[in-house]
């Protein structure tokens, strides 16, 4: 036991002599998440669209106001040549424009369309659409609603009646409060830069261990590996201390990490006796891998190529950078055969739902197998001669 302590503890410590792990292991990680994680919280969050009304009527008037009011879109009313400009500058990301006689059409019952252009990167374009959709649908309704009263009531102004309607439509006969319950009670919706500090820890604590697992490429190149295995020790206590110094080097870098992100971003771990566990079950898993990729190749140049190549991709497939919701289907379906996946599925419900250990059982379990699967690889493919 005290050679495989020796050996661990050797490791650990040439790895934090070296002043650029420091870089790679806790800077980084902490300024991406500054970079990506404020792209959704600085500044506004409302898409900016134009407005342009040819009709300048009533109904086209009320039309405007009616899709202002939606939060999350900033409507700025210009003329037709002005927002022309806006949009090929991109100050804008499209453009509502009101037709001439948009309000002589409605009460005629005839067809009459806003005109929406974008450009195509637009990603909430079809929801702009269906809110103006419904206002436009709103809006024939209590016209002919409004008409229809002014007839049947002894005659009258409709466009009073249409603002009696209007303001009868705007008054809330039922609320609904939406709430999250966990087994803690009320949460909120797990934050964006909590997501992406959760997710950079796990893609930076991957390849620091990929660069660290690539010592018994370095030690077998400098003649160390084959005077450990000349020396008294066996071979299972060589690769035991090699395996516990990557698995206490992968620890120590995310249990600082995990406290600068509850510091610098306000992250919530949730139930501890759950987050060691997972964390234990990822850092077997990224140990295993990092064996793996180093019994493959010749040289740490090579591994670290091909290292980065596979991490980034998983971290791509496994939601390290955005919501697996966002992606088709059949690109979740994939993701379930990346750890990462496994990974942030079990930080989201420990974190977001204020998940326990028993709720996250097949994430640790699943992870467990992956790594039992990289570990046997790996060590398969380790050369004692």
């Amino acid at each position: 036991m005290n050679q495989i302590l020796s050996l661990a503890m050797f490791e650990i410590k040439k790895v934090f002599r070296n002043r650029r792990s420091w870089i790679m292991m806790f800077l980084m990680p902490v300024l991406f998440t500054f970079i990506f994680g404020g792209l959704s919280t600085g500044g506004s969050s409302q898409t900016p669209l134009a407005i342009v009304d040819l009709d300048d009527s009533k109904l086209s008037k009320w039309l405007g106001h009616q899709i202002a009011a939606d939060e999350s879109l900033d409507i700025r009313p210009m003329e037709r040549s002005a927002a022309d400009t806006a949009l090929h500058n991109k100050k804008i990301a499209g453009i509502l424009e009101i037709p001439q006689g948009y309000e002589a059409a409605l009460i005629a019952k005839q067809k009459v369309d806003v005109t929406f252009r974008h450009g195509p990167d637009l990603a909430i374009a079809k929801a702009i659409r269906g809110t103006v959709e419904d206002v436009t649908a709103r809006a024939a309704v209590q016209v002919q609603a409004a008409m229809t009263w002014s007839q049947l009531g002894g005659g009258g102004d409709w466009q009073a009646r249409f603002d009696t309607l209007t303001a009868k439509a705007e008054t809330p006969l039922i609320t609904v409060e939406a709430q999250t319950v966990t087994q803690n009670g009320l949460a909120k919706r797990m934050e964006y830069k909590s997501e992406r500090s959760i997710g950079f820890t796990i893609m930076f604590v991957m390849m620091s261990l990929l660069t660290v697992t690539g010592t018994i490429l370095e030690a077998r190149k400098t003649g160390v590996w084959y005077r450990l295995l000349a020396s008294p020790s066996s071979r299972l206590q060589v690769m035991s201390g090699y395996l516990l110094a990557f698995f206490l080097i992968g620890w120590i870098q995310f249990a600082i990490l995990m406290g600068l992100s509850s510091l610098l971003f306000g992250v919530i771990w949730g139930d501890w006796i759950a987050q060691i566990v997972l964390v234990s079950a990822l850092l077997i898993c990224v140990v295993g891998l990092g064996l793996l990729i180093a019994g493959i190749v010749k040289t740490q140049e090579q591994q670290g190529a091909i290292g980065s190549i596979v991490i980034i991709s998983t971290c791509m497939l496994g939601g390290v950078y955005w919501p697996l919701d966002i992606v088709s289907e059949t690109m979740q379906k994939i993701a379930n055969f990346v750890p990462q996946t496994w990974a942030m599925e079990g930080f989201t419900e420990l974190i977001a739902r204020g998940g326990t250990l028993a709720d996250i059982g097949l994430q640790v379990g699943v992870l467990l197998a992956f790594g039992a699967a990289f570990l046997f690889a790996g060590i398969t493919r380790v050369k004692f001669e």
